[in-house]
């Protein structure tokens, strides 16, 4: 049956991480040892190094990158200590890797610390942190369900989602993920570190968005303007609603091929457009929002083309960052059916769409299908689109 310890770091004397997990390594009656951690940093690893050397064979390490923390120093450590970790980049700003587990699992007993401490020299001896280091009966059919259900979904997710995580071998790759900004280097002392982002100034990785069971985030988006009827494409072209929105006016659900532009076949072509649907916001008319609230700033003309009266048009300048980096400001053309007697209108279909031309290049990546944009009024004709 299970025993549990409290390790309260830096409340009670002798509590550390570094001690607690030094004396979880030195177990010689363990087949193998698992560790889990957001973020490792040189100084944390080498507080466990002389353990981790000893028993580097048996040792299966998986830690976050892409995160702001996770250096190059600290995994090159690991690969010189002779373990090799698994990385873990999550492909999107809105959630991180962020398990801390260290485990020592054997025939008999294993032993566990789960709780809030990573691999850093803060995370194992300064900071306040609070663990629970768990003995385990392996002959006890709870504790072995118990310690099955904790590590066997880390082991799942390896060769299923390989863009996200894979196993780190050699040097090289180390170097590749600092230039794309997924590792730290520790020698360059950052201005401002940001938890969860990627280094500034790193090339840009379309990583696909790592999927996360979770419930999808509600956004409440401002007050829409109530949309008089437009009883002719004139009045449509010169109607200009007020109160336009600010800040973060739309989120969309997961981007899908028709969103990003991209082929779903040989003899498919792209239709190098978006429309703006209804997406996570709660209480809009997708039909009626987009033209009189987002984007009621714009200059909005009729189409020139006779038969084509009904489409207005207008431009505006969106910076479209991805994983946190930005990809610079485009001058981007939208598109608004102003028809209010058509099926799509009457079934209550989106009716304003951005078409990406010249940034259809970064955007048309199958790597960001499946993940979030964020929409953000900046004020006047100008936006911002974050792909996470």
């Amino acid at each position: 049956m299970a025993r549990v310890f409290a390790l309260t770091q830096g409340l009670v004397p002798d509590h550390d991480h570094e001690n607690a997990v030094n004396e979880l390594l030195s177990h010689t009656d363990v087949d193998n040892f698992f560790l889990s951690v957001a973020f490792v940093r040189d100084g944390g690893v080498a507080k466990i190094e002389p353990q981790l050397r000893i028993r580097s064979n048996a040792v299966q390490f998986f830690s976050g990158i892409a995160n702001g923390i996770t250096s190059r120093q600290a995994l090159a450590r690991l690969l010189d200590i002779g373990v090799c970790p698994f990385v873990v980049d999550m492909g999107t700003q809105a959630s991180i890797f962020h398990p801390k587990l260290y485990a020592a699992i054997g025939a008999q007993t294993s032993r566990v610390i789960l709780g809030s401490a990573n691999l850093t020299s803060s995370g194992l001896s300064d900071n306040i942190e609070v663990s629970s280091f768990i003995e385990l009966d392996m002959h006890n059919q709870n504790d072995f369900q118990y310690l099955n259900a904790l590590i066997s979904p880390f082991h799942a997710l390896i060769g299923n989602y390989p863009q996200n995580i894979f196993q780190v071998t050699t040097k090289h790759q180390l170097d590749v993920l600092v230039s794309e900004g997924r590792l730290e280097d520790e020698s360059i002392k950052p201005q401002a570190p940001v938890i969860g982002t990627k280094s500034v100034g790193a090339a840009a990785v379309a990583t696909p968005a790592f999927p996360v069971y979770r419930r999808a985030p509600k956004v409440v988006p401002p007050p829409p303007v109530p949309a008089a009827p437009l009883p002719s494409t004139a009045q449509a072209a010169t109607a200009q609603p007020t109160a336009p929105a600010q800040g973060l006016v739309w989120s969309s659900r997961e981007l899908s091929e028709r969103d990003l532009s991209i082929p779903t076949g040989a003899n498919t072509n792209p239709t190098g457009s978006m429309y703006f649907k209804k997406g996570l916001l709660e209480g809009i008319d997708q039909r009626d929002y987009f033209r009189n609230v987002v984007f009621a700033p714009l200059t909005w003309t009729p189409d020139p083309a006779p038969n084509r009266h009904h489409l207005l048009r207008a431009e505006a300048n969106f910076e479209i960052i991805i994983n946190g980096i930005s990809n610079g400001v485009f001058r981007l053309r939208l598109t608004h059916n102003s028809l209010t007697n058509t099926p799509t209108y009457r079934q209550n279909n989106a009716m304003t769409q951005v078409h990406w031309g010249p940034a259809r290049p970064i955007i048309s990546q199958r790597g960001l299908l499946g993940k979030h944009m964020s929409l953000y009024h900046l004020g006047g004709t100008n936006y911002q689109m974050t792909i996470t």
